[in-house]
């Protein structure tokens, strides 16, 4: 599917779940965003490789919301319904200049271990799939973020191959819609 092709046949691009409210990023989510990745610990399994700074923070919060308003989907805000506080992001996007869409998240330490990105981005596989009408996603994760590599695999996502890209090596993964009766 060509970037142009891609069809959003839904007006609402606000996704809940159970224990999650996704809504799109917006540019005042920037400092709850920057208290969540300049943290050494989640910086690690970013392209940076450690937590960033507030300006580089600006620059990814910016870069999503340019994806958004250029594509019509995108990254959304992970919010945790219980306190309303963001705990990370969730979303779409395209990788580099190719037409491949790859499914990322990101969550605040505090939420790792819970579900919550399993739970997010099976929301988001979802709308992938049944809204925006797209056939394959893919997924890269960091060769040695093993727990990011199990809520991959137990999305239904299959292991493609290692490679390297911007000086770190990344696992490839596939989702197919047409390999997923659930969806």
């Amino acid at each position: 599917m060509r970037k142009n092709e891609v069809m959003n046949e839904t007006p609402n691009m606000n996704l809940n779940t159970e224990r999650i409210f996704l809504r799109p990023v917006i540019a005042e989510d920037m400092k709850e965003f920057y208290e969540i990745v300049k943290k050494d610990s989640v910086g690690k399994w970013l392209g940076i490789g450690k937590g960033m700074s507030l300006e580089e923070t600006e620059q990814y919060v910016s870069k999503i919301i340019k994806h958004w308003n250029q594509y019509d989907f995108g990254v959304w805000a992970a919010v945790n319904k219980s306190s309303g506080k963001i705990m990370g992001h969730c979303g779409l996007r395209y990788i580099d200049d190719t037409e491949d869409i790859e499914i990322i998240y990101l969550l605040d330490p505090g939420f790792w271990g819970m579900g919550y990105a399993s739970e997010a981005a099976d929301s988001v596989i979802k709308y992938a799939f049944q809204s925006l009408k797209i056939e394959k996603l893919t997924a890269r994760v960091r060769i040695n973020n093993m727990k990011s590599k199990k809520v991959i695999e137990k999305l239904g996502f299959q292991f493609i191959d290692d490679k390297h890209y911007n000086n770190r090596k990344l696992s490839y993964f596939e989702l197919f819609q047409e390999n997923l009766i659930k969806y």
